[in-house]
């Protein structure tokens, strides 16, 4: 990639420049108006030990009471247009990371563990937003407030405001760089163990009963301590850069403000200043330091932003246009779903399985049977075309599924996975996910095919019946079910099934067979995977796969 990743994201916000302008032009009035009340105030009090008439004064005594009252207004005003600004965008990319992921090849999504998904959509896509509060609007009024009062001194002492262009790059250039320097090392180092924390988590929350019956819950427990550690040693690794560039920070404060005191007496000497503009000329660098003081945050918040937006790029990128010459009626009649040499696995990683050759006809049905690990739940995404071949080819009749677009595939190619998600609405809505425009009837006899007939007639809510976050409110048998009657739904010509029969018991189980047996009448082809011997016989051919060193 050639650009800067978070240049590269930040347009997703869709900031209008207008209002950006306008909170850097409100942050900067207020830092100028607390710069200007510091200025004055210097002067009332030198002037008004002079003792002159009061009239004299009254001009510049209203002129403070009206910037402390500004300054304060023009903060709060710069504060709700930032944020205002902020959160909008970050709603737009969250919006739009969502439509990305849906719409997407599925190989964006396959594999990607819950941890890192929450990740991607809460703290990354916020870090992102972040970047114009924290970063850019403050990097932006610190510059602008910097050169004006370099200006404001040079009018002046000229010497003075040399001095105090030189203590502002220092504080403002080198300072920040080492702040961001430190950060840099804890993001390289710390984003895994953080991915990994989140993820760990999440599997000892969600599966707390499980987790403490086994008596694994202090395991996992053991391994969030270890991830604390270790972002604490790197957290005080970092820190050692930070604190050197808080020191430099300070130092280059308090040496603008000395060179001011050195040459302004010099020029007082000289009768070059007056005692009023002497005071001027040495508060005016500790407002145009208040500035600063965001600086090395915003340079950390820079980098924490472009590491985010570093990791949303591949799920924010548009995938090549999907081909259309395969787009024929003619896939629909297909005779056969076949693999020629077929070599399969995930995205960065070995084939899982390699020289597949197999065929299934329209109105028969295929077992994928093997040892756990063997790589048959691979292969079963490999023959949907959700994992693209490594070598060989998915043919569909005479045309290979790399040429047929993801929409027309999943149209074809019905898949269930074996943990495929329910939704934390309704029943109806769950069933809904495969067909748009299901009716009740069509729903109701969906479940009873999938042996979920008794169990539905004794929910008093009926379709309206809410399954939970994940499908928590039912057992994994009747999660199962659910997940079947999906695949009755389903209008695919070919249905691709892993493990439809596990926790279901052996009388359920053989009447499901039964049920996807008939569904070869209606010339539907189906491929299975299963453990279990007594359902693979139930199917048409079996195809073994050879046990495997590590699972795939």
């Amino acid at each position: 990639m050639s650009r800067h990743p978070l240049r590269q994201v930040l347009p997703e916000l869709a900031l209008r420049p207008r209002t950006v302008g306008f909170a850097v032009a409100l942050g900067t009035a207020a830092l100028f108006a607390s710069t200007a009340l510091g200025a004055l105030s210097a002067w009332l009090i030198a002037r008004a030990a002079e003792m002159p008439p009061v009239l004299d004064l009254t001009l510049a005594i209203v002129g403070v009471r009206a910037l402390g009252l500004s300054r304060a207004g023009l903060r709060y005003a710069h504060r709700l247009v930032a944020h205002d600004v902020a959160f909008h965008g970050v709603a737009r990319l969250r919006a739009r990371l969502v439509d990305a992921l849906a719409r997407g090849p599925l190989t964006r999504v396959l594999g990607l563990k819950r941890g890192d998904l929450v990740a991607r959509l809460g703290g990354d896509v916020d870090a992102v937003g972040e970047a114009v509060i924290r970063a850019l609007v403050p990097m932006a009024i610190a510059v602008g407030v910097g050169v004006g009062s370099v200006a404001l001194l040079a009018f002046f002492l000229p010497a003075a405001a040399g001095a105090l262009a030189v203590s502002l790059a220092i504080a403002g250039g080198l300072a920040p760089w080492m702040s961001a320097r430190a950060l840099a090392l804890l993001e390289q180092t710390s984003s895994a163990t953080r991915s990994h924390q989140l993820a760990t988590a999440l599997e000892l929350l969600e599966g707390a009963a499980e987790w403490k019956v086994s008596g694994q819950a202090p395991v996992l427990l053991g391994a969030l301590r270890e991830d604390d550690l270790c972002l604490e040693r790197l957290s005080a690794r970092a820190a050692r850069w930070t604190a050197a560039a808080t020191f430099l920070m300070h130092g280059a404060w308090s040496a603008s403000v000395g060179a001011a005191l050195v040459l302004g007496f010099a020029a007082l000497g000289r009768g070059a200043l007056s005692q009023v503009e002497l005071c001027v000329v040495v508060l005016v660098p500790l407002g145009a330091f208040e500035a600063l003081q965001s600086m090395p945050a915003a340079l950390t918040q820079l980098l924490r932003s472009t590491e985010a937006a570093r990791r949303l790029l591949p799920f924010l990128e548009t995938p090549e246009a999907e081909p259309t010459a395969a787009a024929s009626p003619a896939l629909t009649s297909a005779a056969h779903l076949r693999a020629e040499g077929l070599a399969c696995g995930w995205p960065e990683r070995s084939a899982a399985v390699s020289g597949i050759d197999l065929t299934v006809r329209r109105g028969t049905s295929l077992a994928l049977t093997g040892p756990s690990g063997s790589g048959k739940t691979t292969l079963l995404l490999g023959l949907a075309g959700h994992l693209p071949p490594k070598a060989g080819a998915v043919k569909l009749g005479e045309v290979s599924l790399a040429e047929v677009s993801e929409q027309r595939r999943v149209e074809l190619l019905h898949y269930s996975a074996e943990d495929a998600h329910l939704f934390d609405t309704t029943l109806r809505e769950n069933l809904r996910v495969v067909r748009a425009t299901l009716t009740d009837d069509e729903a109701v006899a969906a479940l009873r095919k999938a042996g979920l007939g008794e169990w539905y007639a004794r929910q008093p809510q009926g379709l309206d019946t809410p399954l939970g976050r994940g499908g928590e409110a039912i057992s994994g048998g009747e999660r199962r079910r659910v997940l079947l009657a999906r695949a009755w739904l389903s209008e695919a010509p070919w249905l691709l099934l892993d493990e439809p029969t596990e926790h279901l018991d052996s009388r359920t189980a053989a009447r499901v067979m039964r049920d996807l047996d008939g569904m070869k009448a209606h010339g539907r082809g189906l491929v299975v995977v299963t453990h279990d011997a007594d359902v693979a016989r139930a199917l048409d051919s079996v195809h073994a796969l050879a046990p495997r060193d590590s699972e795939a």
